[in-house]
């Protein structure tokens, strides 16, 4: 029977086995055999132990394995499955919009067709009163006594001649063909983006939702809540940089606000469309880029309040021009104006000997300023030292806002907000000329007629506030087509109030909180009070506020 157990040799043995005999003569660990079966039995049940530890984990990773397996292969067919559905949406919408030009090429044509056959009848018209009256005058030929039935021909034929030899009547003979103007932005965006990107890193970050385009002053701080969905996530991850087309990179902050939240800090000292980027592990997390919008503001003149002498709570700013020297004049519904340097340093009040309210201005350019007098119901036109020449209107005018003046023709328009048209005057005589337009919303009519501005052409840009759109009238007076339609949405209007022309041809539009730039085919460019990447431009008469902003566009 085993007795002992040397735990040196790790044998065991009987009294007469000889090496238990050399174990205890070598003073070796010697133990009883069952106190080494139970130590034994106690590290093997231990072992078991950790060994059915081991496998339950293992079985339980597996398990977790192909859970996690057969959720990469639902998302990868998910995954699949949205990127074809991006393509179709992305499809459908291109379809739609081509459907919806080639609707509007078909009203073109349409609208054209009918000038065509209205302007073909016109001609055949004449054709047959000439070809009628040909014969006649032939047989009247060796008959002197049919003079008077001779002059009679004559006078239509001369009428016929007059109206289609003039210079005007071939030019509204023509027909203006439809051009495509694709999008700008759309092969760029596709180059960059495509329609979407892959990523195989499961990021616990993402932008909160209510983080939508954020819209700031050039300068001026704004933050970006990124939010987590792992209170185990480290600040250290996130990283964050601004950037834009032509400005190259700029950093940013991320600071934990604790929970699981996240503020990331930034400003641009340059206008433009800029784009934050918000990486976790180098990964952009969901909801990345977002987008930045940075005000033009040039400057800001906010002392309009303590220069005024008149301070009555009406008489906030109302137009402003720039004179012959440069400085900026500014109107605000009284007789006194405010002049302002180059540097928008005040420089002078302009005081103005008649009792008038001086709303909208405008530079004719000769030497001459024309402005409307909203307290007589009239418009003035000065010299540029506000010293009153003449009066236009009086009698005929009920509230007088927006002027502009034609040099070539010597023709005054100017927009009655009571009388809803525009009124022609003749800036040499005062005399009237006529009126274009009626009350209604209908093209062609008018509620509210506000800013007024000339095409190099000669064409007519009206601002028809109340109707919110922009119309256009021809060199006489026809109205031509809505250049803008209404719209909260940038490339539409919302109570529009003023319009100007720049050197490029580009109509710039003011309207409730929104400055808009379009070429002068009514196609919207960008809004210039949050886009600025050139060097011109624009004061802003902001009378909400009373004060005058200067934008560059």
């Amino acid at each position: 029977m085993l007795e002992f157990y040397c735990k040196t040799c790790f044998k065991s043995g009987c009294k007469k086995c000889e090496h238990v005999v050399r174990c205890y003569q070598n003073e070796h660990n010697m133990i009883p055999f069952k106190t080494a079966v139970d130590e034994f039995n106690q590290n093997a049940t231990e072992v078991i132990k950790s060994a059915e530890e081991i496998k339950e984990k293992l079985k339980e990773t597996r398990e977790s394995f192909m859970k996690e397996r057969s959720d990469f292969e639902l998302k990868l067919k998910l995954c699949r499955t949205a990127i074809e559905l991006q393509e179709e949406n992305i499809i459908k919408k291109a379809q739609e919009k081509t459907r919806a030009m080639l609707m509007d090429l078909d009203n073109i044509d349409k609208e054209n067709k009918e000038l065509i056959n209205g302007r073909v009848k016109n001609i055949d018209s004449k054709l047959i009163k000439v070809n009628e009256m040909l014969p006649l005058i032939t047989t009247m030929m060796n008959k002197p006594e049919e003079r008077e039935t001779l002059i009679s021909h004559e006078a239509n034929i001369d009428a016929v001649k007059e109206e289609t030899l003039e210079s005007k009547y071939d030019e509204s003979m023509k027909i203006t063909a439809p051009s495509f103007i694709p999008s700008r932005n759309l092969n760029r965006v596709i180059d960059l983006e495509g329609i979407g990107k892959m990523s195989n890193i499961e990021c616990a970050y993402e932008v909160a939702e209510d983080e939508g385009p954020i819209t700031v002053t050039m300068g001026q701080p704004f933050e970006v809540k990124v939010v987590s969905s792992s209170a185990g996530n480290e600040i250290s991850v996130l990283a964050a940089t601004l950037s834009n087309e032509s400005d190259g990179e700029s950093a940013t902050e991320v600071k934990h606000q604790g929970g699981e939240e996240y503020r990331i800090t930034g400003r641009c000292f340059k206008g433009g469309d800029w784009k934050m980027k918000i990486t976790a592990k180098g990964e952009e997390i969901k909801g990345s880029p977002v987008d930045i919008k940075v005000k033009a503001l040039v400057h800001t003149i906010e002392n309009i309040e303590q220069l005024r002498v008149d301070k009555k709570d009406t008489n906030k700013v109302a137009d402003v021009i720039l004179d012959k020297d440069g400085y900026l004049i500014v109107s605000s519904f009284c007789k006194y104006l405010l002049k302002f340097n180059e540097q928008y340093t005040f420089i002078r009040r302009i005081t103005i000997k008649q009792n008038v309210s001086v709303f909208c201005m405008h530079q004719t350019g000769n030497g001459y300023i024309m402005y409307s007098d909203t307290l007589n119901k009239t418009v003035v036109k000065c010299d540029d030292r506000f010293q009153q020449i003449c009066a236009f209107g009086k009698g005929t005018l009920k509230k007088p806002r927006g002027l502009t003046v034609n040099k070539e023709t010597r023709t005054m328009y100017v927009a009655d907000r009571e009388c809803h048209c525009v009124f022609k005057f003749n800036v040499d005589n005062c005399e009237l000329l006529g009126k274009i337009g009626s009350y209604g919303n209908i093209e062609g009519q008018m509620n509210y007629p506000d800013g007024l501005a000339l095409t190099k052409e000669g064409n007519l840009i009206v601002v028809d506030s109340r109707n919110d759109r922009i119309q256009m009238f021809d060199t006489n007076d026809k109205f031509m087509r809505i250049l803008v339609g209404s719209g909260k949405k940038d490339g539409y209007v919302n109570g529009p109030h003023y319009a100007a022309i720049d050197s490029e041809e580009n109509i710039l539009v003011s309207s409730n909180h929104k400055l808009q730039l379009f070429d002068k085919n009514g196609v919207f460019i960008k809004r210039i009070d949050v886009i600025s990447n050139q060097p011109r431009r624009v004061a802003v008469a902001n009378w909400k506020s009373n004060n005058v902003k200067i934008y560059t566009y």
